[in-house]
């Protein structure tokens, strides 16, 4: 055994639970705000989808596609942005 560093093992081993205890909760943290963005979202299509509040679809219409950053984000909602546009026109 060592003089010098004798505890530096025991010393890591807290510091590596600590650090799996800190990513366990930064995992929980992160499920819970998807699962609110996702119920959110369920929320707001349904509102939608009953157009139960008047100039909501419009909004959305107008606002949806400079709101998004990514192509590919864009690409996805694009058939969501016509069937929005084309219910404004009906």
């Amino acid at each position: 055994m060592s003089l010098l560093g004798g505890n530096d093992l025991k010393e890591q081993q807290k510091i590596n639970e600590l650090e799996l205890k800190i990513n366990r909760e930064k995992q929980k943290l992160d499920k819970k705000l998807t699962r609110q963005k996702i119920l959110l979202g369920a929320f707001l299509v349904e509102t939608l989808e009953k157009d139960s509040v008047d100039g909501l679809k419009e909004y959305t219409a107008d606002n949806l596609l400079d709101f998004l950053t990514r192509q590919g984000d864009k690409d996805l909602m694009s058939e969501v942005i016509y069937n929005l546009k084309k219910q404004k026109i009906a």
